[in-house]
């Protein structure tokens, strides 16, 4: 009893600080923008308070329909096709899927995304030019990076209070390693963007590799999604072969659109503008070799339990056959006069 009280607390507490944790970065970022976007209309500044304050909303709506929806053990109800017009269809839709942490991350993603693309968009973006403040610290380059990089822990915590109560242990592995390995990638891809701080780092980089880094540093923030879009449909299955290929596949997208292209990027960084790139570099080298095996791993066992399941429905289409076979003559010797004709 003591110990069920004792992860309800916890559970209840990651919860609370994932949402204080999503309050902080976004009251940040907007104070940012509201002091430094001179550029944009009052209108447009403000506009990403009101962005921000949907994203929360729907965020504590989500957690807690989280709780209910894996505590009960439930499956989200089907909508039938002829129930009501297409818009109150579309939001039935959206709220059977909100249980699941890849419709939170989607949206914030992509008002992250939206930020850091204005951040450094040229001409009317202020990241490029922008110098250490002697007045605030916050208005700084090293304090948007501290603001910024709340989103590694966010995605973390995000993972955590969202699929804690499922009982599926396998389940539970995949999404901690996601939560794990996407939250030092989300921090991998910022430290990567930090070298758009043109005035601060130094780096007067080419008008392709500053494309390429806003690229691949946005698309590493959005593909947490795909994976967790992927577990969305394992929640309440016991299924070897399932989990191996959503493992491997979590790899691969990690090894294809992360850790290469950003080591490659480092490499150019390293050789042709001595940047310093020594602590991510490694990880990089890391991540590949850790995800490489992983595709090999899961991949070998895919095919071990495709073999292991063949002989099983060979012998169960067998045992159908005889069972009807068996059937066929008990007939035959019940109505003789059938069997003659």
């Amino acid at each position: 009893m003591a110990e069920t009280w004792s992860i309800n607390v916890l559970e209840i507490g990651a919860k609370i600080l994932c949402i204080l944790v999503l309050i902080l970065q976004s009251v940040l970022l907007d104070y940012i923008f509201i002091s430094l976007d001179e550029k944009a209309s009052t209108a447009g500044r403000y506009f990403w308070i009101a962005l921000d304050v949907l994203i929360i909303i729907i965020w504590i709506i989500s957690l807690i329909w989280s709780h209910r929806f894996f505590s009960k053990l439930t499956s989200p109800k089907r909508i039938p096709k002829g129930s009501g017009g297409l818009v109150r269809h579309v939001f039935k839709a959206a709220i059977t899927e909100l249980p699941f942490a890849y419709v939170s991350w989607l949206l914030y993603s992509s008002v992250l995304v939206a930020k850091i693309l204005r951040m450094f968009s040229s001409p009317s973006g202020f990241g490029e030019a922008l110098l250490k403040s002697p007045d605030d610290i916050l208005l700084s380059p090293t304090g948007i990076k501290i603001v910024l990089s709340l989103a590694g822990i966010l995605f973390g915590l995000l993972a955590y209070s969202h699929h804690n109560e499922v009982h599926n242990s396998k389940y539970k592995l995949i999404i901690d390693k996601l939560a794990h390995s996407a939250s030092l990638d989300v921090l991998d891809c910022l430290m990567l963007i930090s070298y758009l701080f043109i005035a601060d780092s130094g780096l007067l980089l080419p008008y392709p590799m500053d494309k390429a880094i806003k690229a691949f540093g946005c698309m590493c923030i959005l593909l947490p999604v795909v994976p967790l879009f992927a577990l969305r449909y394992i929640s309440n299955r016991q299924d070897e072969k399932t989990f191996q290929m959503v493992l491997a596949l979590n790899s691969a997208l990690y090894l294809l659109f992360v850790n290469i292209p950003l080591f490659s990027l480092r490499i150019i960084l390293w050789v042709r503008h001595d940047a310093d790139v020594t602590t991510f570099l490694t990880k990089n080298i890391m991540a590949i070799v850790r995800d490489s095996a992983d595709i090999y791993l899961n991949t070998v066992g895919w095919l071990k339990e495709q073999k292991r399941n063949k002989p099983e429905q060979t012998d169960s289409a067998l045992g159908s056959e005889e069972k009807e076979g068996g059937e066929s003559v008990e007939l035959d010797k019940m109505n003789p006069a059938a069997a003659q004709v």
